[in-house]
């Protein structure tokens, strides 16, 4: 029997511009629609975090798993790719 091994990749990329369409789609979201808290809620972050990422004083780099999450709450598509 021949053992697997896993390989792990990971890789990070700037993307300029993205925590300004961030928050105009979300300043761009119906009146009546969704809250910042109910956004948070959704993605699994804090307000605090979620302005940090929007005015671009985060540590490190945002997951891909929380801008895929951010998408989906704000149904928008930022158009990230890790293309190699």
């Amino acid at each position: 029997m021949v053992q697997a091994v896993r390989i792990r990749k990971i890789q990070e990329i700037e993307v300029k511009g993205i925590s300004d369409r961030i928050k105009q789609a979300r300043l761009s979201l119906p009146r009546n629609g969704k809250t910042l808290d109910d956004l948070c809620h959704e993605v699994g972050i804090s307000r605090t975090y979620w302005y940090d990422i929007e005015n671009d004083r985060i540590r490190g780099a945002l997951s891909i798993e929380n801008l895929q999450k951010i998408e989906k709450a704000l149904d928008i598509n930022l158009g990230v790719s890790f293309d190699d």
